[in-house]
């Protein structure tokens, strides 16, 4: 399928189609990788409408079709009153027609390295934020990564002999500092594009065509200091073939730092670039807050070039943040979930902050320690999650052959709908709860609709009561 793409270098003003999102400005944050994404990857960014990732001699660009993300973003809608015949379910369908979802967002990577880059080049974090991520994707813990820093900016120590590279964001825009010492020789600089269609100059703009158009950078600034203060010094690229761009610089001294200095600007919207759905949440016991939703990501292109991601049923994991008690610092963030679909439905924090999660997944490579009873399509997982969100105390997949944790049917999943006297609200297909008591036992109440949901010996009722699903209560220890 044809992939679509855009992306602005240098300093540049571009009008694009206005997107749904969020209003306001926020900077780019640099995750470090420690084994949970490619392994060319430094460092990753998430873009509103895609992600930014740095390898050891460039950057990658991954940018989705605005149009198809508009409307995909616009399927999150609130529900009206649910006797209304004219109800929508949380993705904006009509309870009683037919699901249509657009299935796929066509999107776009490509690559910008430095040819003939050091191989020893240092990668050098700064700014670093108070909070980490943590990524628990997948039942191989080899594959986990926890406490995965957060930095502001990424400085590249010699990318050419005497000459760095630093990445930073400001006022909500991509930038990078191309730094050259006395010694430094700028015509080695050469920045090679793969991916792209073409690249022409006009009135010393850059101009990039893609897939989605034509992109443009103005002629990028470039300066030195000096006794006498900032000097701006002549600057423009040259085109050398084969998609390569070298700066042409006059005037400059050659003993003193010269920095030529361009931005990059990824799209005129803002707010998150995929669906981030809300579902759960509760509060720790030192006032902190904790939030459980469903997030829908996307993967790290595999090439340059034409790329294709599609969301379809399935495409999410559970996302949990932990938040300070004044809710000005994110404390932890982490994803939970395998290679199918995930869904919160309940957490509650004991006295250590240890966070218990309760929900239903589909994934068969869930990453749990504990499997009760056979499992089947959606089954009940118990996670308890230790204070600092870097590490599992205990992880409980429990389930029969048939769907457990689900409340009469999945409404993402379901094609016909109808306002169900246990389903009139968002998130009422998630209906289920998890308690603690003084000693941390962990009280969990539920549904199934598995005729050998895995009862204990002597249990209130053994089995199914028929209909169309039972309610469960279980009881696991603090581990």
């Amino acid at each position: 399928m044809t992939k679509r793409s855009f992306f602005v270098l240098g300093l540049l003003i571009i009008a694009i189609l206005p997107v749904a999102g969020q209003t306001g400005t926020a900077n780019l944050e640099f995750i470090e990788n420690k084994g949970q994404w490619d392994s060319r990857i430094a460092f990753k960014g998430e873009l509103n409408n895609g992600a930014f990732f740095l390898q050891k001699k460039g950057f990658t660009i991954l940018l989705h079709d605005a149009a198809e993300l508009s409307r995909l973003s616009g399927n999150h809608r609130h529900p009206s009153n649910a006797a209304d015949s004219s109800f929508k379910n949380p993705l904006g369908r009509r309870v009683s027609e037919p699901a249509s979802l657009p299935d796929i967002l066509h999107s776009h990577a490509y690559s910008m390295s430095f040819k003939d880059a050091n191989d020893d080049v240092i990668m050098i974090p700064d700014k670093p934020l108070p909070s980490y991520n943590n990524y628990f994707i997948g039942n191989d813990p080899r594959k986990w990564a926890t406490n995965c820093r957060i930095y502001q900016g990424i400085t590249y120590k010699n990318i050419y002999p005497n000459i760095d590279i630093r990445y930073y964001t400001q006022e909500g825009r991509l930038k990078y500092d191309i730094i050259i010492h006395p010694g430094g020789d700028v015509n080695r600089i050469a920045m090679k594009y793969d991916g792209v269609d073409k690249i022409t100059l006009n009135n010393r703009r850059l101009v990039v065509k893609t897939s989605v158009g034509n992109v443009q950078e103005l002629a990028p600034l470039s300066y030195q200091f000096s006794n006498a203060g900032k000097t701006e010094v002549d600057c423009k690229y040259v085109l050398t073939g084969d998609n390569l761009v070298k700066f042409k610089v006059k005037n400059y001294s050659a003993t003193t730092t010269l920095v030529i200095d361009p931005t990059l600007v990824f799209a005129s919207f803002t707010g998150s670039r995929a669906s981030n759905w809300g579902f759960t949440a509760t509060p720790g016991p030192d006032g902190s807050f904790f939030a459980g939703g469903i997030v829908f990501g996307d993967g790290f292109p595999v090439s340059p070039g034409a790329y294709q991601q599609a969301f379809k049923g399935g495409d999410f994991d559970v996302g949990i943040m932990k938040f300070s008690s004044n809710g000005s610092n994110r404390i932890y963030a982490t994803y939970l979930g395998g290679s199918d679909r995930e869904t919160p439905h309940s957490l509650i924090a004991d006295a250590q902050g240890n966070l218990v999660i309760l929900g239903r997944t589909y994934s068969p490579n869930f990453p749990f320690l504990t499997t009760v009873g056979p499992g089947g399509l959606a089954d009940m997982f118990v996670v308890k999650l230790n204070a600092a969100g870097n590490g599992l105390i205990g992880s409980m997949r429990i389930g029969g052959s048939k769907n457990d944790c689900v409340n009469i049917e999945d409404q993402y999943t379901a094609s016909v709908e109808a306002a169900k006297s246990l389903i009139r609200n968002y998130g009422d297909d998630s209906r289920s709860e998890v308690v603690l008591d003084q000693s941390n036992n962990i009280y969990i109440a539920a549904s199934t609709q598995s005729g050998d949901f895995p009862v204990t010996g002597g249990a209130f009722q053994p089995t199914f009561g028929g209909g169309t699903q039972d309610g469960v209560v279980l009881k696991i220890n603090p581990n």
